[in-house]
């Protein structure tokens, strides 16, 4: 139970490592406009250093980082001119009373949860495929509404999330790695789904991402 391959340990370590991807998730998405590229990187690592042991945490995080930061920041751009529209009219028609404002308010709320449950695939198939972002947001929007059981699930672990953030600021640092390490394994499936199936014999099959 004690040695250094045993449960305790094996347990710690990923511990440790949930909270070194968070920070790096963190201080990575402090300039906001870099938020994209963050997550895509902290998933791609959480998935293939934390959960399949391949390679080393920073080396992976910061290779993923500097492989996709152009086309990342420019999908994370749009992403966050679409969110303050949607944030801005939300909260325009929640202070508006009526029926028809209740009813355009509804309406937001299902855009907005769409849109949401779209983008929520774009880093893990950023990290996985290599795609222009048009084909990327075609590919993201199909699986969202083909699993959509997965698409409700990442909305609802992140509500939680958001919410367990705002009461304790402190899990900031723990709450985005948790997240992104639960989400690897409903996604890894989507993933695969995507991914063509390697041949009998070939050394791609016996690769993290087919495991």
């Amino acid at each position: 139970m004690f040695s250094p391959d045993g449960v305790l340990s094996r347990v710690m370590t990923t511990i440790f490592d949930l909270i070194v991807v968070g920070i790096l998730w963190v201080v990575c998405s402090l300039p906001i406009i870099t938020i994209g590229i963050s997550t895509t990187c902290a998933y791609y690592t959480m998935s293939k250093v934390v959960r399949h042991h391949e390679g080393k945490l920073l080396r992976e995080f910061f290779t993923c980082f500097k492989n996709n930061f152009l086309q990342a920041l420019w999908m994370n751009l749009i992403f966050l001119v679409i969110v303050f529209i949607l944030a801005l009219d939300l909260y325009y028609i929640y202070h508006q009373e009526g029926n028809f404002a209740n009813s355009i308010f509804i309406v937001l709320v299902g855009i907005s949860a769409i849109y949401l449950g779209i983008m929520a695939y774009y880093p893990a198939f950023l990290s996985r495929f290599a795609m222009k972002n048009f084909r990327l947001f075609k590919t993201i929007s199909i699986a969202s509404f083909k699993f959509l059981p997965v698409t409700a699930l990442m909305l609802v672990v992140f509500a939680v999330m958001v919410i367990g953030i705002y009461l304790m600021p402190w899990a900031v640092f723990i709450f985005p790695g948790l997240y992104l390490f639960i989400m690897t394994f409903p996604m890894e499936y989507v993933l695969k789904k995507f991914m063509k199936k390697p041949e009998e014999g070939d050394p791609e099959a016996d690769k993290w991402y087919y495991k």
